[in-house]
């Protein structure tokens, strides 16, 4: 074999290569029916009508840390904030026990991711430390189904709704390009799992998990 036949040898196979690469550092889509991110929230209540905020803590397909240092709302690059809230939602009698209690919200929420390159110290009663850096995806909120079962503090609660991707802002995060759109491009199912939110505003917490929305690939 001539010097020049494995030159082009060489130039071509480099040539399949780098796209591929360059692929890898890409987060792909989050195939449907999958954990799409997890997350742990606060919700608010004084004043009416409540804040909900957090952290997240996965998401699929991203590599590194999604914290700069250990664990915690503090150190969090990523974060999610209701940025406009539920209708009022309608009583769904259940039984006579007081202590269970189903609320249906109507569509028009809407909840933003948001990417902080340089976390600092957040505060839960403080929504706008959670909306600190650029808004990098906005959902908005189909009905959601709210559950609760009162006892002995705190009670339960569980939430179920899903959310289209109506924007998406794509990212570099540590050597991988992150953008929703790509990542679950028809939205989450979203399923939130806590405390009761009690009548006498002490609010709630807990933790939740969005699920990939399937639909032809784009």
């Amino acid at each position: 074999m001539t010097k020049f036949k494995l030159s082009l040898i060489l130039v071509i196979a480099t040539a399949f290569s780098i796209p591929a690469l360059a692929a890898d550092t890409v987060v792909k889509r989050v195939p449907a029916g999958a954990v799409a991110f997890h997350f742990v929230y606060d919700l608010t209540l004084v004043p009416p009508p409540g804040e909900l905020v957090g952290y997240i803590a996965f998401i699929e397909g991203v590599d590194s840390s999604l914290f700069n240092g250990l664990p915690s709302k503090d150190t969090a690059h990523f974060t999610v904030r209701v940025t406009q809230p539920l209708p009022p939602p309608s009583p769904l009698p259940v039984e006579r026990d007081p202590a269970l209690v189903a609320l249906l919200f109507p569509p028009g929420g809407q909840f933003t991711v948001f990417y902080d390159a340089e976390p600092t110290s957040r505060d839960w009663s403080d929504p706008d430390t959670f909306s600190r850096g650029v808004p990098i995806a906005v959902f908005d909120e189909s009905a959601l189904l709210n559950t609760m079962a009162f006892g002995p503090f705190p009670g339960i609660g569980m939430n179920v709704f899903s959310s289209k991707l109506v924007e998406s802002t794509a990212i570099n995060f540590n050597g991988q390009k992150l953008d929703f759109n790509r990542m679950v491009p028809y939205g989450v199912t979203i399923t939130n799992f806590g405390n009761a939110g009690r009548p006498d505003n002490l609010g709630a917490a807990g933790g939740g998990t969005a699920i990939s929305i399937g639909g032809n690939v784009r």
